[in-house]
């Protein structure tokens, strides 16, 4: 059996792909991650945090999915 290298994370998963932009993209994620926990503890709906937040369910839903492509930090 072939033996299987693990190799440590820096902590950032964006880069440790080799992606563009590695830095903004963890933001993103993390900020992401900050919002979905206050959400839940809050208990809120997601058309509660959408009018928090001003935006629509739809983006909350996006949010939780993780998909934080179409989000930037403005």
């Amino acid at each position: 059996m072939a033996k299987l290298e693990i190799i440590e994370s820096s902590g950032n998963v964006f880069a440790d792909l080799g992606l563009a932009h590695a830095d903004a993209l963890h933001a993103k994620g993390m900020l992401a991650l900050t919002i979905i926990k206050i959400i839940q503890d809050r208990d809120m709906t997601q058309a509660q945090a959408a009018v928090l937040l001003g935006t629509d369910q739809s983006h909350i839903s996006r949010l939780k999915k993780g998909r934080i492509e179409a989000f930037s930090f403005d």
